[in-house]
Formats: structure tokens, sequence, C-alpha cells
């Protein structure tokens, strides 16, 4: 709710109070994917938001629960585009593409990755951390499961194994493909891309 005042309206407290919060987290999740999860510091974190340093204190229960506040609301952002892509499919084949689609438009460079990176590797060593991230993961493979079953059912995929079976694989491949162009900006993607084409006809 906002105060008016007479020349116009003012923030209550209360969104100012969101607002603030927003930015921390926001700056938090850029440095974890510029710097590293070791690399974040409280005062990098308060000149990236543009905050009192005090503020960070006040809204946080210290930085490890700052940078793991940050790195699951990003991270679950960043995932929310894949699960949105599966959701809106017609099958299987049409989510590939445009997952390979994004490859091939540039969004390994999207800052999201680089975090995503981060808070994967961090959360081998924090449950409390992982465990938002795989809920996310396994609605995901849900989602394409359903594709893989409407294709099964349409022999669009002649493949015998259970559908979440397939669409496990499925997954792993899209993965694997990113973690193979980040390693090797060279790889010749529309091979490894043709190769996965014929694996989910079945051949």
């Amino acid at each position: 709710m906002t105060k008016a005042t007479g020349q116009g309206t003012r923030p209550s407290s209360a969104e100012q109070g969101a607002a603030t919060r927003k930015a921390i987290l926001t700056a938090t999740a850029a440095l974890i994917g510029e710097v590293g999860w070791g690399q974040v510091t409280m005062r990098a974190i308060a000149a990236r938001a543009g905050v009192p340093h005090g503020a960070i204190s006040y809204h946080f229960q210290g930085k490890d629960d700052l940078l793991r506040q940050a790195a699951i609301a990003g991270t679950l952002q960043a995932l929310a585009e894949p699960l949105a892509m599966a959701q809106a499919a017609g099958d299987v084949r049409e989510m590939f593409e445009g997952t390979l689609g994004w490859f091939a438009g540039g969004g390994l460079e999207d800052p999201s990755v680089a975090l995503l990176l981060e808070t994967v590797r961090q959360s081998s060593r924090d449950p409390s951390l992982r465990e938002p991230l795989a809920t996310e993961m396994r609605r995901f493979r849900a989602a394409l499961t359903e594709l893989v079953r409407r294709d099964q059912e349409q022999g669009a995929i002649t493949a015998d194994p259970p559908a979440s079976g397939t669409a496990t694989v499925v997954a792993a491949l899209l993965d694997g493909l990113l973690l193979h162009l980040i390693l090797d900006p060279e790889l010749d993607l529309q091979g490894a891309a043709e190769a996965v084409r014929t694996l989910l006809r079945g051949g």
C-alpha cells in the first residue's frame, strides 16, 4: 500500500523493505555467478545492490542464509524456463528443438547459467540448497515424461522403455550437451543433435 502525499504517492515501509530485499537477492545472485560462491563478500553485495551494509543484516540471517536464498531464487527462476517449454511443447521433438535453438542463440552466455553451475556445485555439500533444485528437476522430468508418453501413443517414439526412463535419458542428454558446449564452444552441435533425433525415433 502506498501513502498519498501532496507531491504524489510514496512507497510504504513494507514496499520499501520488499524492494530492498529483492535488490539484495538480485545482487547476490549476480555476484555468485560472476566471482564464485566463496568469493562473494557482504561489502560487494551492498555496493552492487546500492544499499547500506546494515540493510543486509536486517533482512537476512548472515551471509550463508543470504547466499542460499539468492541462489535458490535465481536458479529456480532459470529452471522455470525449460519447465515452461516442456509443459507447452506438443511433443518431445518440439521441446528438444526449442532447447537447441536456445543453445544456438547464445543462451549459454546468460548469467543464469554461471549461477546454476555454482549452485549445483555448492548443493553437493548443502542438502537444504539441493532439495529445492531437485524438486524443480523432478517437475521438469514429469513434464517431459508426459511428452514421451504422448509420443509413444502416437508412434512418434517407437522405443519400448518406460516413458519416465526415456524422459530421464533425454533430460540427461540435454544437460550433457549443455556441459560439453560450456567446456568446448566448438562442439559440432548439429551432429550431436541429429544423433539425438535418431535415438528419439528409436533408431
